[in-house]
C-alpha cells in the first residue's frame, strides 16, 4: 500500500516574488518528454502565504449592490481590467507575472462573485449573465469610463460577452487562451493525452477515480494530478512544487455552490465585423485546444491581432511573462478607438447574430434546471414528451449538458450522471464527444461492455479520438488479464 505523506512547507514569498524579474530559467518543459510519478499521495498541500501580501498593491472591497467583490488595484494608466479563467478561479492565478503590466496600465485585479476572497452571494443564481453584469458594476463602483478588457480561459468568455454588451465602454479587449464561445466541433478536442506517458495517464485517471469516490477532495486532486505529469496540460514549462501548492491553496477557490451556465451560449459569426481592437494570445503548447487553434480563431475574429507564444502552454503569462506582457504593451500602443455609429452597427448585427440562439439558450438553461430541481428522470419524461410532439425541436445545447454530466459525476451522483449523458446522445447522435463521455460514466458503475460500445462508436465518429483508442486498450488489456 502506498504511504502518505503529510507535511507542512514555510515558504518565503520573496523567493517566490523573485520571479518577477521575468527571466525564464532552464527547466523542465513538456518537450523533454519527463515522467515523475510521485510513489506517495500528498494529502496537505505545502503552505505559503499569499504572493498578493507581499505586493504593493491597493487592496479593498467595492460594493456592488448586493454583493462586495475583491479587487486589487496596481500602477496608473490607461485602466486594464484582469478577468480570471475557471469558472471557479480567482485573480491570484494572474500573480505574480502580470505586475509588470503595472508599469504601462492601471491594472485591476477582482475575485467574481463566489469566488476568491469575493462575496458568496448567489443572488438570484450564480450565473454567466450575473458575472458580466458584475463586471459592469465594478466598472461603475471604480468610476472608470472605458477600460482593455483581458480575460483569460473562462475569463475571455466573459470578456466577450461584457464587449457584446458594453463596447462603449470597452477600449479594447485581449483573449488569453480563451473558451471560443462557439459551437464548432473544431474548438472542442484538445491534446494532452498526446504528451501525457502511459504511466502518467495511468496516474491520473486513478486520482480522478479517487476524485469521484470523495476519498479525496479536488483540492487534493488538483494538486497531486499536477505533480505527476497533470501540470502538462496547462503549462509549457514545470512549475515548482510551491507554485502548484499555491495554485491549489489559492488560484482555485470557490463556493462549493458556484456554478456557471457559460457553456449556453453561442457568439460564432459575433465578431466577424466587431470594431472593437481586440488582441488574441495563443500558447502553442496550449494542450487545452488542438494545434490549429490560432489560425481558427483568427478565423471567426478576423480583425483581430492573433500572437503566438512559442514556448507558452494555456497559462502563458507564467510560461513566458516577458514576451506576454511586451505583446499586450505593443498592441495597446496601436489601439484605435472605435466610434460610436460603428459600435452601433455592429451591436445591431449581434443581435440578429445573437438573437437567432436566444430560445435555444433559454431551453437548455429551463432543461438543466429542471434536472437540477426535479431529477433526471422528470427531465427525461419531458424530453420524450417533447420530441413526441415535434421530432425536429432542439431542446438543449450539447456542450452544457456535457459539463452538467461531468458535475453529477464529481459529485459521486453516478447513475445520474450517465442518465444526462444518455439525454445528450440521444439529443446529439453524431457527436463523438456526446458518446465518450457517456463511455466514461458506465465505466465508473462497471458497465464495461456498454462502455465498450460507446467508446466504439465515439471512434466510429472520430477516428482521431484519442482518449477513446487508449480506453479501449486498456479495457482489452484488462480482459486478457482477467482470461489468463
Amino acid at each position: 500500500m502506498k504511504s502518505i505523506k503529510f507535511f507542512t512547507v514555510s515558504i518565503i514569498a520573496i523567493l517566490i516574488l523573485s520571479n518577477c524579474s521575468h527571466t525564464i530559467p532552464s527547466r523542465e518543459s513538456i518537450l523533454d518528454n519527463i515522467t515523475n510519478i510521485e510513489d506517495s499521495l500528498y494529502l496537505d498541500l505545502p503552505q505559503s502565504p499569499r504572493l498578493c501580501d507581499a505586493m504593493d498593491t491597493e487592496k479593498r472591497f467595492v460594493v456592488i449592490g448586493d454583493s462586495k467583490l475583491y479587487c486589487e488595484i496596481e500602477g496608473s494608466g490607461t485602466p486594464l481590467v484582469l478577468i480570471n479563467g475557471g469558472p471557479g478561479s480567482s485573480h491570484h492565478a494572474f500573480h505574480p507575472w502580470l505586475s509588470e503590466l503595472s508599469k504601462e496600465f492601471q491594472v485591476i485585479y477582482y475575485d467574481q462573485r463566489g469566488c476568491g476572497l469575493s462575496d458568496y452571494k448567489p443572488g438570484p443564481g450564480y450565473s454567466f449573465e450575473q458575472a458580466v453584469e458584475d463586471l459592469e458594476k465594478l466598472r461603475i463602483s471604480l468610476r472608470i469610463d472605458k477600460w482593455i478588457v483581458a480575460g483569460h480561459s473562462f475569463g475571455g468568455g466573459l470578456a466577450q460577452y461584457y464587449t457584446i454588451k458594453y463596447p462603449q465602454h470597452v477600449l479594447g479587449q485581449v483573449l488569453i487562451g480563451s473558451v471560443p464561445m462557439m459551437d464548432i466541433e473544431a474548438f472542442r478536442a484538445g491534446r494532452a493525452q498526446e504528451y501525457y506517458s502511459d504511466k502518467e495517464r495511468e496516474k491520473i485517471a486513478e486520482l480522478r477515480e479517487m476524485a469521484i469516490a470523495r476519498k479525496i477532495s479536488m483540492v487534493q486532486y488538483r494538486f497531486n494530478r499536477e505533480l505527476n505529469g497533470g501540470w502538462k496540460r496547462g503549462n509549457f514549462y514545470k512549475p515548482t512544487m510551491e507554485r502548484i501548492a499555491q495554485g491549489g491553496l489559492y488560484d482555485f477557490v470557490a463556493d462549493p455552490l458556484f456554478t456557471s451556465d457559460w457553456a449556453v451560449y453561442n457568439f460564432k459569426d459575433a465578431f466577424l465585423e466587431c470594431p472593437v481592437s481586440t488582441l488574441i494570445l495563443e500558447g502553442k503548447y496550449d494542450l487545452i485546444w488542438k494545434a490549429d487553434r490560432p489560425a481558427l480563431m483568427g478565423k471567426y475574429h478576423p480583425n483581430a491581432s492573433v500572437q503566438v507564444l512559442e514556448n507558452s502552454g494555456h497559462n502563458m503569462f507564467a510560461d513566458e511573462p516577458d514576451r506576454f506582457t511586451e505583446a499586450i504593451k505593443s498592441w495597446a500602443e496601436s489601439i484605435e478607438q472605435a466610434s460610436l455609429p460603428e459600435l452601433e452597427k455592429w451591436s445591431q448585427s449581434v443581435d440578429t447574430i445573437i438573437g437567432e440562439s436566444l430560445y435555444l439558450i433559454e431551453s437548455s438553461k429551463d432543461f438543466i434546471r429542471l434536472i437540477k430541481e426535479s431529477g433526471v428522470e422528470v427531465a427525461h419524461h419531458q424530453y420524450l414528451e417533447i420530441k413526441a410532439a415535434r421530432p425536429e425541436a432542439r431542446i438543449f445545447f450539447e456542450a452544457p449538458m456535457n459539463v452538467l454530466g461531468y458535475e453529477y459525476l464529481f459529485a459521486a451522483k453516478l447513475d445520474e450522471s450517465v442518465a444526462i449523458f444518455k439525454l445528450n446522445v440521444m439529443e446529439y447522435p453524431d457527436s463523438w464527444n456526446a458518446y465518450d463521455s457517456l463511455g466514461e460514466a458506465y465505466l465508473k458503475i462497471n458497465e464495461i461492455e456498454k462502455a465498450k460500445v460507446s467508446y466504439q462508436k465515439s471512434i466510429e465518429l472520430n477516428p482521431e479520438n484519442e482518449n477513446g483508442i487508449n480506453v479501449l486498450k486498456q479495457i482489452s488489456l484488462a480482459d486478457q488479464s482477467t482470461s489468463e
